[in-house]
């Protein structure tokens, strides 16, 4: 389940101007990628999506020209949602590529490819397209370089049919009366969904305000959007719901009606309570990554479902979701699978699904959010150029004390898009949890000084 050099949690990313996000290292993926998807994949239809960073559209040009000199036919679908190119993908039976960071500032951009299937393709893939990236110079040999270029708008299509997609699973299980029934603050954080997210909830709903709707560029997740929710909190009023969107909008996040926000972690437990009242869940079963607070994961059993945890990523919970046949998975950042609507995350679909439970119910967010309480949990982030493997860092006999001693767990990783080393903790007790964080931390610090000499 590890992901190769090239390829991290969600795709390749990296700062933009340096590899492998300079203009010939993208047109050697763009090479590599149409290699290895002719060999593996019937179809010679790819769709091309991006989010509203400056570098998007040159990367999109570079990708869409070299992939159809391979003889696909490359459609354009523009500015354009993670979940909007997959549910396309399905649609048309194509291969997808998203161009976007997803939550990270506008310096950074990344690559991620889509099965016909909408989802994320395998580490199987990923190996391979990273093998003939390294082998360029030998596969560029056997390379039509003869222009062959046919590149089709379709933005306006697409985004009418995904639009309506949304629209259809939301109205088939409420009344005629629900439109005055939520007043929503909208925070698109200056990326992808900055007009499907306008359109769709305006559509939907008589009392909705959208904010962070007019990218420059360089203002994408800028203090805004599902890592920001404390912006959205800002002009929320009474009886007012916040939604917050990450930058391709395959995240969500929540601010309830009385400015508590209500991430992930509760996402899955609402989620969770209405489907097994409504008998959707199959195999009675929730994926939720390794990060999920053990609150959510104690109040889950109490419901006798059967709690599976994943890697970090949400391609990861698609795939768990898939081996294990159920329907519901996500993370605490705000990542949900609806793997019975679309198998990756979309932070509108779920953004439907949970203000749909709050109509049903008759109730508020908040209400519906007091289903289990958190347990305390320390996020730690610890900069790192080196990653040596956690095991040769801390013995696991170390960390099993640590965990006795808070009565609670510990989880640490590195990120897979980021040079960072995560620590989380969680327990009863803060003040203990925090002094376990620090612990960990001089001890990852101490040993990578000892790497550096």
């Amino acid at each position: 389940m590890t992901s190769s050099s090239l390829f991290g949690t969600d795709g390749i990313r990296g700062v933009v101007g340096e590899p492998p996000l300079t203009k010939e290292f993208i047109q050697r993926i763009a090479v590599a990628s149409s290699l290895v998807f002719k060999e593996s994949y019937k179809t010679r239809k790819v769709i091309i999506g991006w989010d509203t960073r400056e570098s998007s559209p040159w990367i999109a040009d570079v990708l869409s020209k070299n992939i159809s000199k391979a003889g696909y036919e490359v459609y354009l679908a523009g500015v354009f949602t993670t979940a909007g190119i997959a549910f396309l993908c399905r649609k048309e039976q194509a291969l997808g590529v998203v161009i976007s960071a997803s939550h990270n500032p506008y310096q950074y951009n990344g690559i991620k490819f889509l099965s016909p299937s909408g989802t994320k393709i395998s580490p199987k893939l990923e190996k391979k397209i990273e093998q003939v990236v390294k082998q360029y110079n030998k596969f560029s040999l056997k390379w039509n370089k003869k222009e062959r270029v046919k590149l089709i708008s379709y933005n306006d299509t697409a985004e009418k049919e995904y639009i309506e997609f949304l629209k259809k699973i939301f109205i088939a299980d409420v009344n005629d009366n629900f439109k005055d029934k939520v007043s929503l603050v909208v925070d698109c954080g200056n990326g992808a969904s900055y007009k499907i997210a306008d359109k769709i909830f305006k559509q939907l709903f008589k009392k909705v305000e959208c904010i962070n709707i007019e990218p420059n560029g360089k203002n994408i997740n800028a203090t805004c959007g599902a890592l920001y929710p404390e912006t959205v909190k800002r002009y929320i009023t009474d009886g007012q719901i916040g939604v917050s969107f990450d930058g391709d909008a395959d995240r969500v996040i929540f601010v309830d009606e009385h400015g508590n926000v209500r991430d992930g972690d509760y996402i899955i437990g609402i989620l969770a309570t209405e489907y097994k009242k409504r008998k959707m869940l199959k195999n009675s079963l929730v994926v939720v990554s390794i990060m999920a607070n053990l609150g959510l994961v104690r109040y889950l059993q109490k419901l006798k479902l059967k709690v599976i945890m994943c890697p970090v990523g949400d391609k990861y919970v698609s795939e768990y979701l898939k081996k294990y046949k159920g329907i519901l998975g996500g993370e605490q950042a705000g990542h949900i699978v609806l793997y019975n609507y679309l198998p990756t995350g979309d932070g509108i679909l779920t953004a439907l699904e949970v203000l749909k439970a709050v109509i049903k119910n008759k109730t508020s967010l908040y209400n519906l959010s007091q289903i289990f309480s958190k347990y305390p949990q320390v996020l730690k982030n610890v900069k790192t150029q080196v990653k040596p493997p956690v095991e040769e860092i801390f013995e696991k006999e170390f960390l099993q004390s640590l965990e006795k001693k808070i009565d609670g767990r510990i989880v640490l990783r590195y990120s897979g898009t980021e040079p960072l080393f995560r620590i989380m903790v969680e327990g009863r007790n803060e003040q203990k949890i925090r002094e376990v964080v620090n612990i960990i931390e001089n001890k990852f610090n101490q040993y990578i000084k000892v790497c550096e000499v």
